[in-house]
């Protein structure tokens, strides 16, 4: 008998066995290992994070406290901030205006915005973007100043409703990267499109911060979605940006698929990659899952995040319709492309000892 299993990276396994019983009995092994956990505290990463800090992995009481923000999730913001150089006094604040989630159920408890900004404001914005998913800084480049910044759409509809807070709350985080400008800003404003690369790479700490008077840097809007789904969302209550309502921006629109074509297309690739490869056509029949066309039109939208914000010095917002999905996913990727901090793995080097220890 036999039992073929997709693994990570496209390998197939195959295993043979003397007889049905012991095959039978395999797979059974086979589906325990890969079920769906009975209860979150289950999940390996709640019990190896139980053992790291040195407690019994079968204390319930240690896994549950992970599954609420804490001070550990505080601090690690406070830290977090601290190390890109917001300027908490003059450009940014805090607000608390989501404390125990009373504002949006899927936004963290402490949100970045523009330090004028108030919470009044801020509920009247979460009144105009799908599910309250009010526009908020989540990441600061140290040497320009620009940021990056997530939300829902608009709920413009058919009617076309504008909200004033909302538009003033969009430009007001382009005014408050002017009023945070890095040590490169006047560098970035002054490069011309002839700069060369060797320039890109260049920080000049002496920069000093542009003048309130200067033109703020253009707010690029990238709207995930394709301009027609964009309009076409307005039939339910969504929509766009209208560059008319939010001067000093730039709408551009990507074309990545939603969820739904997402989804079939994995399915797809799924069942490509289970079947027993032929040479002939499989790469045809890869290409027809569009899987790596999805996965282009998301480089393309994270690279362009990433060069408005390291090579224009602009801040972007991104969203999609809902702003949960294809949002996270290209402001996520243009982070790990832009701060090497993202990419750097904390090692505890006891434990790491420790282990070695044990496996000799």
């Amino acid at each position: 008998m036999e039992i073929t299993s997709l693994y990570q990276y496209m390998v197939i396994v195959s295993c043979h066995f003397s007889t049905f019983k012991q095959c039978e009995e395999w797979l059974k092994r086979l589906n325990r290992a890969i079920a769906h956990p009975a209860r979150l505290e289950e999940l390996f990463a709640l019990a190896f994070h139980a053992w790291c800090l040195g407690g019994n992995t079968d204390d319930e009481d240690q896994h549950l406290h992970l599954c609420r923000p804490g001070d550990h999730v505080r601090h690690r913001m406070e830290v977090e901030v601290k190390r890109m150089g917001f300027d908490m006094q003059n450009a940014w604040r805090v607000s608390d205006i989501n404390n125990n989630y009373k504002l949006c159920s899927s936004y963290p408890q402490k949100l970045l915005v523009p330090v004028w900004i108030t919470d009044k404001e801020l509920e009247s914005v979460a009144s105009f973007r799908s599910w309250k998913r009010i526009p908020v800084v989540v990441y600061r480049h140290q040497r320009n100043g620009a940021v990056i910044a997530r939300c829902s759409q608009p709920e413009i509809s058919w009617w076309g409703w504008r909200n004033t807070e909302d538009e003033y709350l969009v430009t007001s985080i382009a005014k408050a990267c002017q009023l945070d400008a890095g040590p490169r800003a006047c560098r970035t404003r002054g490069d011309g499109p002839d700069s060369s690369d060797s320039d890109f790479d260049s920080s000049l700490t002496g920069c000093p911060t542009p003048d309130a008077s200067s033109a703020a840097q253009k707010l690029l809007i990238l709207d995930a979605r394709s301009y027609t789904a964009a309009v076409a969302n307005r039939a339910k209550g969504g929509g766009c940006e209208c560059e008319e309502y939010y001067p000093n921006c730039e709408v551009m629109f990507m074309g990545m698929a939603n969820i739904h074509s997402i989804r079939n297309s994995f399915q797809s690739l799924r069942a490509v990659c289970s079947q027993i490869p032929d040479p002939g056509n499989w790469l045809s029949a890869l290409e027809s899952t569009r899987w790596l066309q999805h996965l282009s039109v998301m480089l393309k939208a994270a690279s362009l995040v990433c060069s408005a914000v390291e090579r224009e010095g602009r801040p972007v917002l991104v969203h999609c319709s809902d702003g949960w999905d294809r949002t996270p996913q290209i402001v996520a990727l243009a982070k790990i492309l832009l701060d090497p901090f993202y990419r750097t793995i904390e090692v505890n080097l006891h434990k790491l000892s420790e282990c070695c220890i044990k496996a000799d």
